[in-house]
Parts: structure tokens; sequence; C-alpha cells
């Protein structure tokens, strides 16, 4: 749940409402494992019993409540409040969800990996509760490149756009994809895992990106692969296959490598 397009109430309790608009990067937390409760960006739920949030740092945390609380993805107003204005699993700190309340029992830091598979699965939960829409009107274009603009965006932690691959390159944990932080939320590196030994890797000098929604978009998503792209030999009929009848490998997860990777960069 992208909050750009969904009406997320970030506070604390009253004392410090004031001040959620001016958030100062430089507060100290009172342990290493809690969060700001004045700067969370992002709030995805893949089960009742927890959420996953990022705040405005890129920083990934898993907050477990003490019982179920469904409903997260769909709600209209949702409230953190947390003493001091910081969350780290101690009492009184709860999650408002259209006026329910959620009491929460603890409060950790998760890595990328586990963030862009909540954020993967809570997105499609929610987009399987929404009815059927039909979308007749044209996009705006892009001032900067004319570029038209897309009505649903997803999170760049969980994806990256085929047309903004500048090159990928192996290490010992896997694939690595490198892409245009600029077009992709300040991530430059991105980590692909894949299902399983890729043979097509083994002396590849290029390699594309098939999406398996043909939105453009490599997320995980089933049909999603990464494909061996055609030789620059002339002559080499394997330059008119299109790219999911190419040998490839599937895509099981897109995350970025480093969660402070910037644009300016």
């Amino acid at each position: 749940m992208n909050t750009a397009y969904r009406l997320l109430a970030l506070g604390c309790l009253a004392p410090l409402m004031a001040q959620a608009q001016s958030v100062s990067h430089d507060r100290i937390a009172p342990a290493p494992h809690c969060l700001d409760a004045r700067d969370v960006r992002q709030v995805e739920q893949e089960t009742p019993m927890a959420i996953a949030v990022r705040d405005g740092q890129g920083r990934a945390y898993r907050i477990d409540f003490s019982a179920a609380c469904p409903g997260v993805n769909a709600a209209e107003e949702l409230r953190l409040e947390a003493p001091a204005g910081w969350a780290c699993g101690s009492p009184r700190e709860q999650v408002v969800v259209d006026g329910r309340t959620c009491a929460i029992g603890s409060v950790a830091p998760i890595d990328n990996r586990e963030f862009a598979f909540t954020t993967r699965e809570s997105s499609r939960q929610y987009a399987a509760t929404l009815p059927g829409v039909t979308v007749t009107a044209k996009s705006r274009r892009d001032s900067r490149d004319d570029a038209p603009r897309r009505a649903f965006q997803t999170s760049s932690a969980v994806c990256f756009a085929t047309r903004n691959v500048r090159g990928w390159s192996e290490d010992p944990q896997g694939v690595v994809v490198e892409t245009n932080p600029r077009r992709n939320g300040g991530h430059r590196y991105y980590r692909v895992e894949l299902a399983s030994s890729c043979p097509i890797l083994a002396g590849a000098y290029e390699v594309d990106f098939h999406s398996g929604f043909q939105n453009g978009l490599i997320c995980g998503n089933p049909g999603d692969r990464m494909v061996m792209a055609p030789s620059p030999i002339p002559g080499d009929l394997r330059a008119s296959t299109p790219r999911f009848a190419r040998p490839g490998c599937d895509v099981l997860a897109v995350y970025p490598k480093d969660a402070h990777n910037t644009a300016s960069r």
C-alpha cells in the first residue's frame, strides 16, 4: 500500500502531533530496533498478525501485533501511536485501523528481502479486493522526457523497470542488476533471486528481462524471467525470437541490494 495514493495519518500522542510534518533526522532512538513513529512512509500487510513499514531513511521494520489485526491494506485511516514518538514494542504502543485499536507486541528491523516479499504479497492481496476498473482517459505526459505517466505504479522497493537496466553481474550470492537510480526510487543495484541454477549465465555476454505481466516491470511476479539475449553476430536467427520464447530462468524475487543507494550516485 503506497502512502502516496492512500491516506495515512502518521502520528503519536497529543504533544507530538504538531511536529508530525517536520521530522528531524537527528533524533536519537532509545534502542537500535526502535522505529521513529513520525517518519513512516510506507505500510504493507501480508498477514493479520503483523505489518511491514519503511521509514524516510529507507529502513524497514516488522511490527508484530499482540492479536490479529486484519484490514490494514484496505483501511481508510491508519495511525501509529507511541509515547515519545518511538515504537519499540513497549506498553501503550498501538496502531489504530479505521478506529480499531491494535496493540503492538514487538518491533524489529528487517532486511530488504523480507520487506520486498511482504510488499509483493501485500500488493497482490490488496489488488484482489478491488473491483474491476475501465480506464478510458489518456494519461498525461511527463514534461521532462515526454514519457506517458502511469496511473498505477508499483513500489521501487520490489521492482525495477526493464528500460532502466544499465547492466548486470554475478557475485557469490547470485545476480545483481544495475539500474538508473533516478528512475527507480534512488535504488541503483537490485538483487535478483532466480528459481534455480541458471545455465544461460555461463559465459553470457548480455541478457534481457521479460515481464510476465507485460508491463515492463520485473518484480518476481509469475512469468518474470531473465532470458538470453540474441548474439550480436550477423545472421544469428535467435535475434528474431521473442523474449518469452528464449532460454531463460524464472525470477523469484527482486529487492534493492543497498537500501541507502541514492540518485546522486
